[in-house]
């Protein structure tokens, strides 16, 4: 490659049709080069032109018969150059002049910033010595040619066309009608077979959904709860880690099994910001809870549970008094970490009026029959001062008043009384493993237990 020093072609993108330019003395091409350019000037008009943003694309077919076609974006990367005006180099890569001869075909086209073809430059030229023609403007003409021709193509398809559609549109338009008319027909009918009140879909429908919600009540009722768990006590319990939720658990006592604190405990999944409370809902290690299910007790138990313990006062009164029940926790003298340590300073908390019921052996006995849950470990002594006796565990404490009392003869049947837990009913004491143990379903919400055999 060569290049004679200031050279540059200029090429008008206006440039009238047929001129022949001689540009062997700007460009001369041999095969081998690996970066041929070409230094040119643009105009239209004869004005320049402003090349910033524009690409050209040169291609063709060689003396080989083998077709070129490369693209690059236009820069002002040589001496000389300003790209503002027009002043740009065209390389041609070293794909382009692989062979030597006459090139049966040669053009370079520039392509604006919007993308479109601006002008169209063919060139005839033989890769040798010195000599380098371009023919200016012919291909411009063949291509607008070619173009109108295509464009008078496609107007006459278009008419064609246009005409068909015209001619076919009413009768397309009638055949429509006709079968949207069947159509709504057809639809009338469908929706007259879906609500027909005896043999419609809907009708069957409804039966069929009556007939799933019988199935499905009757599986419920057919369901078997196969993991009750059997634990002699708490702790067991609490660290059984097979444990899951939904599960139920029975423990016949509490610290032991034959300590008559025996409950019935609904498996659940610890609630966020939950805090057990130790009696009602007990911590398990698995993370889960065991919930106290106080409604899953029989008959044989209830009435143990209510009144299973027993409180036996002799109180030589001859008479037959009807007994009232306290409970209250830290009285003064019972705090477990000296005088004034209870929860609420100085004087008893937790105070309740306990239901109770009495029977009497004799005139100068009551046997005063609580809760189970308010067993305490002792047993009633009388107090003169309050006319009253008191049952005394810890810091729990029993108040059981008789009305007015003859205080020296009460105090005649002092350590004849005893407090106890009554035992044999229920699971509450000794239970029994059960063996075919049934949960039946009320409804959504409800459910009945049920030991058979």
């Amino acid at each position: 490659m060569a290049l004679r020093e200031k050279a540059r072609l200029t090429l008008d993108l206006t440039r009238y049709q047929d001129q022949i330019l001689d540009i062997s003395g700007y460009f001369k091409g041999r095969v081998g080069d690996t970066d041929d350019y070409l230094p040119v000037y643009i105009t239209s008009n004869s004005l320049p032109v402003d090349m910033r943003g524009w690409k050209y694309e040169y291609g063709g077919v060689d003396s080989q018969g083998y077709a070129h076609k490369h693209i690059y974006p236009v820069e002002a990367n040589d001496r000389n150059d300003q790209i503002a005006l027009g002043r740009v180099t065209l390389h041609f890569d070293e794909r382009t002049f692989n062979v030597p001869g006459h090139w049966q075909q040669f053009f370079v086209r520039f392509i604006g910033r919007d993308g479109q073809t601006v002008s169209t430059v063919d060139m005839d030229f033989d890769v040798i010595d010195d000599q380098f023609f371009a023919h200016v403007g012919n291909a411009g003409r063949d291509y607008i040619e070619e173009f109108e021709q295509i464009l008078k193509q496609v107007t006459d398809e278009g008419n064609t066309i246009k005409g068909k559609l015209d001619d076919a549109g009413e009768t397309y338009s009638k055949e429509f009608n006709d079968w949207l008319t069947k159509y709504k027909q057809s639809l009338s009918d469908a929706m007259a077979e879906v609500n027909d009140p005896k043999d419609g879909l809907f009708a069957r429908y409804n039966s069929l959904l009556l007939m799933t919600q019988q199935i499905q009540e009757t599986l419920k009722q057919a369901q078997f709860h196969d993991r009750a768990w059997q634990f002699s006590d708490v702790p067991t319990m609490q660290s059984y880690a097979a444990l899951a939720a939904n599960d139920l658990a029975i423990t016949k006592g509490w610290d032991n099994y034959d300590d008559g604190h025996g409950a019935v405990w609904q498996i659940r999944v610890k609630h966020k910001d939950e805090t057990p409370d130790g009696t009602n809902v007990i911590a398990l290690s698995n993370g889960m809870v065991a919930e106290r299910n106080a409604s899953m007790v029989t008959a044989d138990s209830l009435e143990d549970l209510l009144y299973g313990y027993e409180i036996t006062i002799v109180h030589n009164q001859a008479d037959y008094p009807e007994p009232k029940v306290m409970y209250y926790e830290y009285a003064i003298g019972t705090e477990p970490n000296g005088l004034g340590s209870g929860p609420s300073g100085f004087g008893q908390t937790n105070t309740k009026l306990v239901p109770c019921m009495a029977t009497y052996p004799d005139a100068n006995t009551i046997k005063v029959r609580l809760p189970r849950n308010f067993y305490l470990d002792d047993a009633p002594n009388f107090e003169s001062s309050a006319g009253a006796w008191y049952v005394h565990d810890g810091y729990k404490t029993i108040k059981v008043s008789l009305g007015n009392v003859n205080a020296q003869l009460a105090l005649t049947g002092e350590d004849k009384g005893k407090s106890a837990l009554a035992g044999g009913s229920g699971y509450f004491s000794k239970p029994t493993s059960p063996t075919d143990l049934r949960a039946i379903y009320i409804d959504e919400h409800t459910q009945r237990l049920e030991w058979r055999n």
